[in-house]
């Protein structure tokens, strides 16, 4: 039922689009906090299935260089 609905009412593309900003998504102007939460929604949506470790470095690699270099410590 949920590929039915999915493939009915969803954009071909929407799937593609959210892999896209997952995989490119900055911190840019927002907080650690809406970063954290917007990576996290995305991972969601995309329903990622990868290493542990993997997720961690998307995310580290995402945020601006003052909190990534705190965050590997």
């Amino acid at each position: 039922m949920k590929t039915t609905l999915k493939d009915r009412f969803l954009p071909s593309s929407y799937v593609q689009d959210s892999y896209d900003q997952l995989y490119n998504l900055t911190q840019g102007s927002m907080n650690v906090d809406e970063c954290t939460r917007e990576f996290e929604k995305l991972s969601v949506k995309c329903d990622t299935q990868e290493p542990e470790e993997q997720t961690i470095i998307r995310y580290v690699g995402g945020l601006e260089p003052e909190y990534s270099n705190v965050v590997e410590l």
